[in-house]
């Protein structure tokens, strides 16, 4: 739509949008390392300052934050009624310059993120509490209703539509230090927001004033969700490990938690060994809670879009430090192995591994807190992102295996005697001693002293046990190896409802550039330990590492398979070939050969073909800047995006292409730009409510019976128990057909991207 038709319809809203200006901002604020970059509209709040640092009056900040809120509103309700009009809005009248992270989303969702600082409690509860119901202005009344009148969907004999709007609070341990007020205090305050937010909709919910909306009309309704957490600059001290504690006993809810495992030097062991053990028992809680009793939600269209439940951390991306040992490793992994806290985990593994034994130990415990049997059968954990991987060779994945192979592999990791007792889950008494500080023979360290659990312990695995022995080797949750005392064991309650999923299914590798020379022979050996289970995998890098034959062989199951070598990065689905029960068709790259690549996803027949989804090619890495090397590569270039466009021609199923190129390409760009949002031959499956509701509707109405959908054969001779004449038989084939058609088309995305020097500026062809 032109944008003075634009203007002429939506203009009115002008005023709105300049309240937004310098409020609002498309960021992108975690890369969750599986390849997708989240991205929201980040809001910054009206302060109680101007810009010299001068308190305004109450009135007119209340009078601010009112028109800020309702803004955001409208902003939402636009969204509902016309995208372009709420992207155009976004643009040219809101300031938002969604320029590079665009090129990242289908669309740019309304989804709003708060930078908390000082006044989170007062502020969150004006934004997100029943304020936003009983104060509303005259003039956002009046624009409301304006754009409900040009929403189609609303009908004059049905109920009016009450928008809910998802906020999440983003707290920056590493923003808030410049704040008066500290880190752990706001913290408290969001909490106690949560908490207030919570209990003014319960009482506003059980009154007279909960009233639905009317016929024909818009209502906007601010929804609080998790928060995100970014504690890496609070560490693993006793400060955040009592914070944490408190926040999971009291089931406070994240979205996505960032934290640094780390533990600081210049302390005495004792004394750091504690709060980071804490730390981990708290994060990767064994116990699950419910999301219901949470003083935070969901938003229902996050909850219809994932197909699991996300649980009380949300997603954890943990930081390993450099200063990580192999005692460290153990606290760490013996929570991860019980976590009912969070289904996806990202460990950034930020360290050198000089040390050949501190490195044989992370694996093995790795192993032992993600892939055991054990973990299996008692972790929530679907996902596992390792980032900066820079040594996997064949004797680590030989004690990786070995771990997962063992019928004790508590007594492996420790080089503990095999027990004559098997090993059990048990509970320990509530203030029982604990000795948690052992040398490496399992002994109590000289010196050190036990520790008393305030509260019943459950789920620790007991090992090594002679039966007879006074002390009992256990493993606890966060704590690891420790000795304990028989009389102070009881048996494990019936295990609450299990939600694990039985192992990791999804697996992202990203390796450091530095190692190229230290991984080779590992990563098979790694996928024939666990790709039996996987679905999803992602390997980035190393080149030496990448035979596409040897990756199917050890992971028969792969939905998708995501590679990146050198120029290329690929990924490929295999679904409809399971569907169908089809081997998945054999792979060939041509990493280097862009051409040769290009001609072979040109063969529209090939299974090959239909299996790439996405696929992205970065040339800049020729090093071409400057003339005398474009005169040498800038032929060859050319030849690899004429072979590109080609293959775009006739190419009918891949879904993305992304092209980064040097600036001496951008004549490329309108060639690149016409195959974007062309429909591809592969669309989106239709929902099983959909198809449920499609097929109780056909059954009713032409006498269908459950054994219509029988083989041909099977149907042979056999009648209609309809008593009426049926108009329109539907077998299997044909409601196949129909469901087929019915999908929702797919639109090719393609991306032309011009990179000068270090910063890319990207075209949306």
């Amino acid at each position: 739509m032109p944008d003075a038709v634009m203007e002429q319809r939506w203009g009115f809203l002008s005023p709105w949008c300049n309240v937004l200006l310098y409020h609002i901002h498309y960021r992108a604020l975690e890369d969750d390392n599986d390849g997708d970059v989240w991205s929201a509209l980040q809001v910054i709040l009206p302060t109680r300052t101007d810009i010299y640092g001068e308190y305004k009056d109450d009135g007119t900040f209340q009078i601010e934050f009112q028109n800020t809120r309702e803004a955001l509103a409208l902003l939402a309700a636009v969204a509902r009624v016309d995208y372009h009009a709420y992207k155009y809005l976004l643009t040219n009248h809101c300031g938002v310059d969604v320029g590079k992270i665009e090129n990242f989303e289908d669309k740019i969702q309304v989804h709003f993120v708060l930078l908390m600082e000082h006044h989170a409690e007062t502020d969150l509860v004006q934004l997100c509490g029943v304020a936003q119901r009983r104060a509303i202005s005259a003039g956002y009344f009046n624009s409301l209703q304006r754009i409900a009148a040009m929403d189609c969907h609303l009908k004059p004999d049905k109920p009016g539509f009450d928008i809910e709007i998802p906020v999440r609070v983003f707290f920056s341990s590493t923003t808030v230090f410049k704040a008066n007020t500290g880190p752990v205090e706001i913290l408290l305050s969001i909490q106690n927001a949560e908490r207030l937010i919570h209990e003014e909709w319960e009482s506003y919910n059980w009154s007279l004033e909960n009233q639905p909306v009317d016929s024909g009309q818009l209502r906007c309704t601010f929804v609080l969700e998790p928060m995100i957490g970014d504690l890496g600059g609070l560490g693993c001290g006793t400060e955040i490990a009592e914070t944490m504690a408190k926040f999971v006993g009291e089931n406070v809810w994240f979205s996505q938690v960032s934290m640094r495992a780390e533990m600081d030097p210049q302390r005495e062991e004792r004394a750091t060994l504690m709060p980071f053990r804490q730390t981990m028992a708290v994060v990767f809680d064994a116990t699950q809670r419910s999301q219901e009793l949470a003083n935070t939600r969901y938003c229902s269209s996050f909850v219809a879009y994932h197909t699991t439940s996300p649980l009380q951390m949300g997603r954890v991306s943990m930081r390993c430090d450099s200063t990580l040992r192999p005692s460290e490793f153990e606290s760490m992994f013996s929570a991860i192995v019980l976590t009912k806290t969070t289904r996806k985990l990202t460990l950034q593994m930020h360290r050198n591994f000089d040390n050949r034994s501190d490195r044989r130990d992370w694996w093995k415990w790795l192993a032992y807190g993600c892939f055991s049997e054990r973990a299996r059968t008692h972790s929530a954990l679907e996902s596992l992102v390792l980032t900066d991987i820079d040594s996997m060779d064949v004797a680590d994945m030989k004690d990786f295996s070995a771990v997962l192979s063992s019928e004790h592999p508590e007594e492996f990791l420790f080089g503990s005697p095999h027990g004559a007792v098997i090993e059990r889950d048990m509970a320990l008494k509530k203030g029982a001693l604990v000795q948690w500080l052992l040398t490496n023979k399992g002994q109590p360290q000289i010196g050190s002293y036990p520790v008393k659990f305030s509260a019943v312990v459950p789920y620790l695995r007991t090992f090594s046990d002679d039966g007879k022995s006074e002390l009992v080797n256990v493993m606890i949750p966060g704590f690891g190896r420790c000795l304990v005392k028989r009389t102070d064991l009881v048996d494990q309650q019936k295990p609450q409802l299990n939600t694990c999923t039985y192992g990791v299914k999804s697996v992202t590798l990203k390796f450091a550039e530095r190692s190229l020379l230290n991984a080779r022979g590992g990563l098979s050996r790694l996928l024939a330990a666990i790709g039996s289970s996987l679905m999803f995998l992602t390997i980035d890098g190393p080149g030496d590492e990448l035979y596409e034959k040897v990756i199917l062989k050890h992971c028969p199951n792969l939905l998708e398979l995501s590679l990146r070598k050198g120029w290329v990065a690929v990924r490929l689905n295999f679904s409809e070939f399971h569907a169908r029960r089809q081997s998945v068709p054999k792979l060939r790259f041509q990493w280097h050969d862009i051409c040769g690549l290009a001609a072979d996803l040109s063969k529209v027949h090939d299974p090959f073909t239909k299996c790439v989804r996405r696929l992205t090619v970065n040339l800049t890495n020729l090093e071409v800047f400057g003339y005398s090397n474009w005169v040498r590569y800038g032929p060859a270039l050319n030849s690899y995006l004429d072979a590109l466009l080609q293959m775009l021609d006739v190419n009918q199923t891949l879904e993305y292409l992304e092209v980064t190129v040097p600036p001496e390409c951008h004549n490329y760009r309108d060639s690149f730009r016409i195959h974007h949002l062309r429909v591809v031959n592969r669309g989106r499956k239709l929902s099983m409510r959909t198809k449920a509701a499609f097929l109780s509707a056909t059954c009713i109405s032409s006498g269908v019976r459950s054994s219509s959908f029988k083989s041909g054969k099977a149907m042979k001779g056999e009648h209609s128990f309809s008593s009426r004449p049926t108009q329109c038989y539907l077998d299997r084939r044909v409601i196949s057909n129909i469901f087929g058609f019915a999908t929702s088309p797919v639109y090719r995305q393609v991306y032309f991207r011009e990179k000068i020097n270090d910063d890319t500026t990207s075209g949306l062809c």
